[in-house]
């Protein structure tokens, strides 16, 4: 039989997961408490190209992108485009996951570092390599965890954020009927956590619940919501697991 599980993503941003899913007999079901707006973040790249490091020919010590998320990279390009900041798109990217390193290179984008998914131990794995202060262009959303840039800045390098999208409630009236079966519901942030509670009534459905890791697993866990998080905190770990489930 068929397990229906739910997940706080659009349907685009849920495909990779059906995909990983194929065989188990598993239906990944879009339930995207959050809709994805791009934006133009003036004053960050105002305060960027104030710095001199996107400058053509900049002093600047090396230079990075930073994407913590898929659904940076496109954005980030149109915007720095509109904003005469194209030389930024030549530089190299450090990405958060396999997720947005993935994006990120669809997008044209050359990533050279891909660290595991959650942005600390991006952040550390950054520092052990490099061996001078770097300046990272980090192109973020507007809620957004500080521990990437915090450990960054903490070891001496310079981080420039530029918002380029935010996520914003979809009303419950919008979004897609529950159904009769949910088996699983996978949360896949604080904020999602957090929408699809209210989305449902204030009381998490009676199945198992997952969380990407353990930041969302705590978030979820302050609002009365038991989750489970995979080994690793990447779509590969939550696959593996839901299929053995």
């Amino acid at each position: 039989m068929t397990r229906h599980v739910l997940i706080t993503r659009s349907r685009e941003d849920s495909k990779r997961l059906q995909e990983l899913v194929a065989g188990c007999d598993l239906l990944i079901r879009p339930y995207p408490v959050l809709r994805f707006e791009p934006v133009d973040d003036t004053a960050g790249w105002k305060a960027a190209l104030a710095s001199g490091a996107l400058a053509a020919g900049s002093s600047a010590p090396d230079r990075r992108l930073l994407l913590a998320s898929p659904r940076a990279p496109r954005p980030l390009i149109e915007i720095a485009r509109q904003h005469g900041a194209d030389d930024v798109l030549l530089w190299p990217a450090a990405a958060v996951g396999p997720g947005t390193a993935a994006a990120a290179r669809e997008a044209g984008l050359t990533v050279d570092v891909t660290g595991p998914g959650i942005g600390e131990d991006l952040a550390r794995l950054l520092t052990g390599r490099l061996q001078r202060p770097s300046t990272f262009l980090f192109a973020c959303g507007k809620n957004r965890r500080r521990e990437l840039t915090d450990t960054l800045t903490a070891a001496g390098h310079t981080v420039l954020p530029v918002i380029v999208y935010r996520m914003r409630q979809t009303p419950p009236r919008e979004l897609p009927p529950l159904g009769p079966r949910v088996d699983a519901v996978v949360l896949t942030s604080p904020r999602a956590a957090r929408f699809y509670l209210e989305s449902i009534g204030g009381r998490p459905l009676t199945c198992p619940h997952w969380a990407l890791g353990p930041t969302t697993r705590d978030a979820a866990g302050a609002l009365g919501i038991d989750c489970q998080i995979p080994p690793r905190p990447d779509l590969e770990s939550l696959a593996e697991e839901l299929c053995k489930s």
